[in-house]
């Protein structure tokens, strides 16, 4: 699956200033993906929405929908849980050069997230805005089921070689959501059905993408939920990162020294959900450089390991071959680090300004810098795990997700106990804790990587 980056690098043969930062601005964009990119638009239409004077309980209630729906589009429902997996079997179909079955599978996984998502959220909806229209149920239950189908769909789009036309569609739709918020957006329900049509829109140009890179002559193949293709330990891995991401931003909306009852069941928390929401914003640089990282350099010398192996090629090749891979590896998240350090450091000296000019209380700085550091080992976590699941660890991913999800969740818990001077310390900490744990796993998979694929395979 690591195509993208091989286009990415024709980019930089050209070797001008431009063109590299035209690649990481690519890299960026793509690895952000749908999560990141929302929540620029949710932020866009609260911003648009108080020029055009319709309200700020409208916009607060809309945002918080939004998220919401983005919280149980990526994690909590089977999104989460088929990610990763059908990933892994795309992947595997194109290995195998079974390619025809790769779009049947697409719409089929479509078919059963939407069908369960459906089952899943409807009662749920149904609960939870009791108070609310018929039209705005149903807005709302429309846009989960179209991010879920977005979220799928994102999977095989930033694979292929069209990705200008994946940005590009980014772009237009959510340009027309922000456009459309400004000139409709007098009412919730308004504001609900231009998100829906807008990432409708977005999921139409993603999906005549994918069908014009992929031939098939069945509509479905379902042959990816049999227990012989699903990796359930992928799965878990998936579906517990994503709770992990989230645990600590439900643990501030529901505690009630932190939540505050917005709209239905659905709670915020003023004093967390901007400054992680600008903590995850700054580390798109390092997402960049981490998946141009990862798609290519990393890609190229993972191919030259396994194919040696695979050849029949002298141990000594082989063993070159893993030492690039390590160097690779030391280099990129070195790379990472180092540069999302400096972006923190330039955060943190403009904070006070960015933070009035959001008519943000400076009383939640020091809140920021321990959420904006937090952010930074989650982009060094999330890099280790990558790196797992290229070498096939998928049981240790799973056990390091599971970690970071249980940390979260207590530590948070336990940080808001110990009074406001110690908010998302738990986030934080946790993944310190959690990253640390992946450096020494990830060296010991190095060290051991010659031995297990000749002996444990």
């Amino acid at each position: 699956m690591a195509g993208i980056g091989f286009e990415l690098k024709k980019l930089l043969k050209e070797e001008r200033l431009f063109s590299l930062f035209k690649v990481y601005g690519y890299a960026g964009m793509l690895s952000a993906g749908p999560w990141v990119i929302s929540i620029i638009a949710i932020l866009f239409v609260g911003f648009v929405n108080a020029a055009a004077q319709y309200g700020g309980s409208i916009s607060s209630s809309f945002q918080i929908v939004i998220t919401y729906a983005i919280a149980l589009a990526s994690s909590l429902v089977i999104t989460g849980l088929i990610q990763l997996p059908f990933t892994r079997y795309t992947a595997d179909l194109i290995f195998a050069g079974r390619e025809d079955e790769v779009l049947p599978s697409y719409y089929a996984t479509l078919l059963v997230t939407w069908a369960v998502g459906f089952v899943v959220v409807f009662p749920l909806g149904l609960f939870v805005f009791q108070e609310q229209s018929l039209f705005f149920l149903i807005c709302a239950l429309a846009t989960f089921l179209v991010l879920c189908g977005v979220w799928i769909s994102n999977i095989l789009a930033v694979s292929l070689k069209y990705y200008r036309g994946v940005l590009l569609a980014y772009a237009l739709s959510y340009g027309l959501i922000v456009i459309g918020s400004y000139y409709l957006g007098s009412s919730l329900e308004y504001l609900l059905a231009i998100f829906f049509l807008g990432n409708s829109l977005l999921l139409i140009i993603l999906m005549l993408l994918i069908t014009k890179s992929y031939r098939s002559s069945t509509l479905l193949n379902f042959g990816f939920f049999s227990d012989k293709n699903f990796y359930w330990s992928l799965a878990f891995a998936g579906f517990f990162y994503n709770l992990g991401a989230w645990a600590d931003k439900f643990v501030f909306w529901y505690h009630p020294l932190t939540g505050t009852a917005v709209i239905g069941a659905l709670n915020s928390s003023p004093v967390y959900d901007m400054p992680i929401f600008i903590a995850y914003l700054s580390i798109i640089p390092g997402m960049a450089i981490f998946f141009f990282r990862l798609e290519s350099d990393f890609a190229d010398q993972n191919d030259l390991f396994f194919n040696a192996v695979r050849e029949g090629a002298p141990l000594e090749l082989i063993e070159r071959y893993k030492n690039g891979m390590t160097a690779i590896i030391r280099h990129s998240i070195r790379e990472i680090m180092v540069v999302q350090g400096i972006i923190n450091i330039i955060l943190f000296l403009s904070a006070p300004t960015l933070f009035a000019m959001l008519n943000i209380p400076q009383l939640y700085l020091g809140l920021f810098y321990i959420l904006t550091i937090g952010a930074q080992l989650q982009l060094g976590f999330m890099s280790v795990l990558a790196i797992l699941y290229y070498l096939d660890r998928r049981k240790v991913a799973m056990w390091l997700s599971i970690s970071f999800f249980v940390l979260n969740l207590l530590l948070s818990i336990v940080s808001i106990s110990m009074g406001p001077t110690m908010f998302g310390y738990g986030y934080a900490v946790s993944l310190l804790i959690v990253f640390i744990i992946s450096l020494f796993v990830i060296r010991r998979e190095m060290k051991g990587l010659v031995y297990e694929t000749f002996m444990l395979q």
